[in-house]
C-alpha cells in the first residue's frame, strides 16, 4: 500500500492537527498493543501514537514494525510519535468495480 510523496504531504499536513491517541512501549510489540492500535484506527484512516522510549533507532524499528504488523503506512515520525494511515477498506472487496 505504498503513497505517493505527493499524497505522504497531504497526509502530514492533516496529521498536524491530531493528538497521539495511542502510547506504546517501544520493544514490547506485543500482540495486544497492535490489536489496540488497529482499533484506534476505528472509523479514522489517519492516527497517531507515541512510542514510550529515549532511543531513536528503537523507535524507529518499533514504528516500521507496528506499520507492517497492521497493516498500515508510515506516514512520518516525528520525535517519539508515528503518524500512521490505513488505506480504508473498498466497498468492493470482490474488485468487480473496477475503472478502466
Amino acid at each position: 500500500m505504498a503513497i505517493s510523496s505527493g499524497q505522504r504531504r497531504q497526509l502530514a499536513a492533516k496529521g498536524n492537527r491530531l493528538k497521539a491517541n495511542v502510547i506504546i512501549s517501544a520493544g514490547d510489540l506485543s500482540d495486544a498493543a497492535v490489536e489496540h492500535v488497529r482499533n484506534a484506527f476505528g472509523d479514522k484512516e489517519l492516527i497517531k501514537v507515541r512510542i514510550n522510549t529515549d532511543d531513536r533507532q528503537e523507535c524507529a524499528r518499533t514504528a516500521d514494525a507496528l506499520a507492517v504488523r497492521i497493516p498500515c503506512e508510515l506516514v512520518q515520525r516525528v520525535g517519539r510519535v508515528a503518524l500512521l494511515y490505513h488505506k480504508p477498506e473498498d466497498d468492493d472487496p470482490a474488485g468487480d468495480n473496477v475503472a478502466g
